[in-house]
C-alpha cells in the first residue's frame, strides 16, 4: 500500500514515513491525529517565496530557497554575517595548530581501523557519532561547507552553468563531480563514500565540525535534492543561452527528476559510484591540509 503526501504528491511505503514528512515539511503539529494528518495534506498550499514571492515547483524547493538564498529573508542575511565573522576568525596560532595535528593523526589512525570494520547496521549510526567515529574533526585549513550551504549560484559563471546543462541527462553527474571531488572546489568536499557495501555514508556537519556518520541511501537523496535544486535554478537563469533542442530537452531531464522515481533511484546509484570512486581524493585533501600546517 502506498501513501501519498496530499501537498506535494511523494509517495512513501507507510503511513510513518508519510507521517514525518508532514511534520518536517508541512509543519503538521506532532500531537495530531492520524485522520488530521490526512486532512491537512489536502488542503490547498502554495509554493511561493514568504519573502520575494518567486515560484517553485516543490515545498522542499521553496523551504530551500526562503532559507538560504532569499535576498528579503532578514534570517539569511544574519547568517551571511556569522559566516563572514567565522571567515574573519579562521587563523590559528602555530602552538594551538600543532596540537590540533597530533589529534587529528590519532583520530585518523583510530578511523583507518574503523573503516575496515565498516560494514555498519544503520541503528548503530547514532552510537558511533556519540563515541566519536569519524572520519576527521574538521579542524582543517580548508573551512568545509556543510551540503546544501554551497550557495552554487553565485560560486559558477555563466560559462559553467551552461556546461553543465549542455550535458542535459548527465548534468547531475557533471555537477557533482565537478563540486565534490575537484581540487578546485575543496570546500565542498563534505560528502564521503568509503564502502559500497556498508549502509554508511559520511556527511560534513558545521554545528559538529566533523564528518558524522549517516545513512547511505538518505545521503544521496541529499545531495541530489540539493544539486537539482541548483540545475534549475541554472536553467531560469540562462535559459536564454542554450539552444531551443538542449533547453527542451534540459526542462524535460528535471521534470522526470521531480516526477520519476526510477530514474532518481538510477542516479542515486550513478552518483554512489561518483563519490566512492573519487574517495582517495577526499583523504589525499585531508593528508594534504596536514603537510600545509606542518612546520
Amino acid at each position: 500500500m502506498a501513501y501519498k503526501c496530499k501537498v506535494c504528491d511523494k509517495d512513501y511505503s507507510s503511513y510513518k514515513s508519510l507521517w514525518y514528512h508532514n511534520y518536517k515539511y508541512h509543519k503538521v503539529d506532532v500531537n495530531i491525529e492520524k485522520k488530521d494528518v490526512n486532512a491537512m495534506s489536502t488542503s490547498v498550499n502554495t509554493n511561493k517565496c514568504n519573502f520575494c514571492n518567486k515560484e517553485f515547483n516543490t515545498r522542499q524547493s521553496k523551504s530551500r530557497h526562503e532559507l538560504h538564498y532569499c535576498k528579503n529573508n532578514k534570517l539569511k542575511e544574519k547568517d551571511d554575517e556569522i559566516q563572514a565573522l567565522k571567515k574573519e576568525l579562521g587563523e590559528y596560532k602555530k602552538d594551538i595548530i600543532k596540537d590540533i595535528i597530533v589529534e587529528y593523526k590519532e583520530i585518523k589512525k583510530q578511523n583507518e581501523e574503523l573503516m575496515k570494520l565498516l560494514k555498519v547496521h544503520p541503528k548503530t549510526l547514532t552510537k558511533m557519532n556519540n563515541n566519536g567515529c569519524l572520519i576527521n574533526n574538521g579542524t582543517m585549513n580548508v573551512q568545509i561547507v556543510q551540503l546544501g550551504h554551497e550557495n552554487l549560484h553565485e560560486v559558477l559563471n555563466d560559462n559553467q552553468k551552461l556546461s553543465i546543462l549542455n550535458k542535459q541527462a548527465m548534468s547531475l553527474n557533471q555537477l557533482i563531480e565537478l563540486i565534490h571531488t575537484n581540487p578546485e572546489f575543496t570546500q565542498f568536499r563534505n560528502v564521503c563514500i568509503t564502502n559500497l557495501q556498508s549502509s554508511v555514508g559520511f556527511k560534513y556537519c558545521d554545528k559538529a565540525k566533523k564528518f558524522l556518520a549517516v545513512n547511505k541511501n538518505e545521503l544521496l537523496n541529499d545531495l541530489i535534492e540539493n544539486r537539482i535544486y541548483d540545475i534549475q535554478n541554472f536553467y531560469k537563469e540562462i535559459e536564454s543561452k542554450m539552444t531551443p533542442d538542449k533547453a527542451n530537452k534540459m526542462k524535460k531531464f528535471i521534470d522526470r527528476m521531480l516526477n520519476e522515481p526510477e530514474l532518481k533511484n538510477l542516479k542515486k546509484e550513478e552518483i554512489k559510484l561518483i563519490l566512492y570512486n573519487n574517495r582517495d581524493k577526499i583523504n589525499t585533501e585531508l593528508d594534504n591540509n596536514l603537510k600545509e600546517l606542518e612546520i
